[in-house]
């Protein structure tokens, strides 16, 4: 993987863990699981 891509990557799970901290806290739990998919989808490509 390109350290770009890597860089990017790594933007995108902490804009993702964000968010599912965001949803978590205000107990929306479909968009939980939604962003807790596409952190499995992100990660699973290291």
């Amino acid at each position: 993987m390109a350290m770009q891509q890597r860089d990017d990557a790594i933007e995108a799970i902490k804009r993702l863990d964000a968010l599912l901290e965001h949803a978590v806290m205000h107990g929306d739990e479909e968009e939980a699981e939604r962003i807790r998919e596409e952190l499995r989808k992100l990660t699973e490509s290291f």
